[in-house]
C-alpha cells in the first residue's frame, strides 16, 4: 500500500512517459517503498529490457524484499550488458555476500574497485567480507583504505571498530566509535559498540550508560539489553542483570547464551534450583538440546555432585559427539574423581581433533604433572606457552604442579623467572 504522502508522486502512473516511470521507481526505492519500485520499474523493463539501470534498480528492490534469485538473475543480466559497470559489480557483491557466497562476493568487490578505485563503499563491504571470513586484519586495511579516500565516513569507522572490538583491541575500537557517533550522536549501534569497548577497557558504569542509550533508541534489539546484563553480572549487580536477561529472552526467547549466562550468574550466587528450575523449562523446547545437557553438568559440578555431572556430560556428547568443551569437560571431572587415564584419553581426543586447542594441552600437562612425567607435563606447558602465555598464570598456583616450583624451565614458562 502506497503512503497517502506519497500519492500524488505517483497518481496514475501508468499514463506517465517510460522514462518518468524510471525515475519513480528511483523514488521510491529511496523512500524505501521496494514494493512499489519494483512495480513501476517492471512496467518500465517490458518496453525497455535492456536498460542497465533499470535492472539494477529492479535488483536492488528484489533484493529488499528478499528475492535473492530473482535479484542475483537481474545483476547478471545487467552486468552482461554493461560489464563494466562498477556499481553494479559493488550491489552484486552485496547481494552475494548477504547470500553467504563470501568469495564470489570478494570476486565482484575486486572488479567493482578495479573499475572504480575511488569507491569508498566497496572497500567497506570487501572489509565486511574479509571479516566474516576471519581475515580481521586484512579487514582493517580496507576499512582504513575507505577512510583515506572519504575521511568523514561513518560506515567505515562503524565496522572498524566492531572488528576490533572482537580482536580485543578495545582502545583503538572506542576512538572509531567516538568518531563515528561525531556523525549521529544517537546512533544505537555506535553506542553499543562504544559501550562493549568501554567496558572491555573496565569502565562498564560508562559502558552502561551507553548501552541504556542505545536501548533507548532501539528498545527492541536483544543485544544491547545483553550487553547490558553482562556489565552489571561484572559489577555484581545481580538483580538488575537478571532483569535485562529477562528483556532479552522476552525479545528473543532464543537467544541461547542470554538464558546460558543467566543459567550461571544465578549458580554463581547460590541460587542453583532456580538454575535447574530455568534448565527444566528449556529443557521441554529444546529436549535434545546438548548444551542444555552440558550446562546442567555444570550446575551439579558447582554443587559438588560430581558423579551427576560426568552423567550429564555423556549425555551432551551423546547428542553432540564432536563437542570438545563437553570432552574437555568431562576430562576435568575425570581428574577430579581420580580416574587420570580416563581424562587423558578425552584430552588425547580433542588434541587429535584440534591440534590448538589449548586448553585441551594445559590438561594434559596436569595429567602428565600427576603421573610424575617431568618432560612430558614441561612440554604440554610449552605448547600452552606458545598458544596464550596468559593461561600459564594459573599454573604458578595449580597445585597439580607446585612440586615444579623450583624447575628452572617451568619459572620462565609462568614468568617466575626472567630470561
Amino acid at each position: 500500500m502506497m503512503d497517502e504522502e506519497y500519492e500524488e508522486d505517483y497518481d496514475d502512473f501508468a499514463d506517465f512517459e517510460q522514462s518518468q516511470l524510471l525515475g519513480l521507481a528511483q523514488l521510491s526505492l529511496e523512500r524505501g517503498d521496494n514494493e512499489t519500485a519494483l512495480e513501476l520499474v517492471e512496467e518500465y523493463l517490458e518496453l525497455n529490457p535492456f536498460d542497465v539501470e533499470a535492472l539494477n534498480v529492479c535488483a536492488v528492490a528484489s533484493a529488499n524484499l528478499n528475492d535473492h534469485v530473482k535479484a542475483l538473475s537481474l545483476y547478471r543480466a545487467a552486468l552482461t550488458y554493461d560489464p563494466k559497470n562498477g556499481a553494479i559489480h559493488h550491489n552484486f557483491g552485496v547481494l552475494l555476500e548477504k547470500t553467504g557466497a563470501y568469495n564470489d562476493a570478494l570476486a565482484a568487490f575486486d572488479r567493482s574497485l578495479e573499475l572504480q578505485p575511488d569507491f569508498p563503499e566497496a572497500y567497506i563491504n570487501r572489509g565486511n567480507v574479509l571479516d566474516e571470513l576471519g581475515e580481521t586484519e586484512a579487514a582493517l586495511a580496507m576499512y582504513d583504505e575507505a577512510m583515506r579516500r572519504k575521511p568523514d565516513s561513518s560506515d567505515a569507522c562503524f565496522n572498524k571498530g566492531y572488528a576490533l572490538n572482537r580482536l580485543e583491541r578495545f582502545d583503538e575500537a572506542q576512538s572509531c566509535f567516538r568518531k563515528a557517533l561525531e556523525s549521529n550522536a544517537s546512533d544505537a549501534a555506535s553506542l553499543n559498540g562504544l559501550g562493549f569497548a568501554l567496558a572491555g577497557l573496565a569502565g562498564l558504569s560508562e559502558a552502561i550508560d551507553l548501552y541504556s542509550r542505545a536501548i533507548a533508541q532501539d528498545p527492541g534489539n536483544p543485544t544491547y539489553y545483553y550487553n547490558r546484563a553482562n556489565a552489571y553480572s561484572r559489577l555484581h549487580q545481580v538483580e538488575l542483570a537478571l532483569a535485562d536477561y529477562d528483556a532479552v529472552l522476552s525479545r528473543d526467547p532464543d537467544f541461547g547464551e542470554a538464558l546460558v549466562e543467566k543459567i550461571l550468574l544465578l549458580n554463581d550466587n547460590d541460587r542453583s534450583q532456580e538454575a535447574f528450575a530455568l534448565l527444566d523449562a528449556a529443557d521441554k523446547t529444546s529436549p535434545d538440546s546438548s548444551d542444555l545437557a552440558f550446562y546442567r553438568a555444570l550446575l551439579h559440578e558447582k554443587r559438588g555432585e560430581l558423579q551427576a555431572a560426568l552423567e550429564m556430560l555423556e549425555i551432551s556428547l551423546a547428542r553432540d559427539p564432536e563437542s570438545n568443551y563437553a570432552l574437555n569437560n568431562k576430562g576435568n571431572i575425570l581428574m577430579d574423581l581420580n580416574r587420570i587415564d580416563e581424562a587423558l584419553i578425552c584430552f588425547d581426543t580433542i588434541l587429535q581433533r584440534a591440534p590448538d586447542y589449548t586448553l585441551a594441552h594445559y590438561n594434559r600437562a596436569c595429567v602428565f604433572s600427576r603421573q610424575g612425567r617431568m618432560q612430558e607435563t614441561l612440554d604440554e606447558l610449552e605448547s600452552v606457552y606458545n598458544q596464550d602465555a596468559h593461561l600459564l598464570q594459573d599454573a604458578v598456583t595449580d597445585p597439580d604442579f607446585k612440586w615444579l616450583s623450583n624447575n628452572p624451565f617451568f619459572q620462565k614458562l609462568t614468568g617466575l623467572k626472567q630470561g
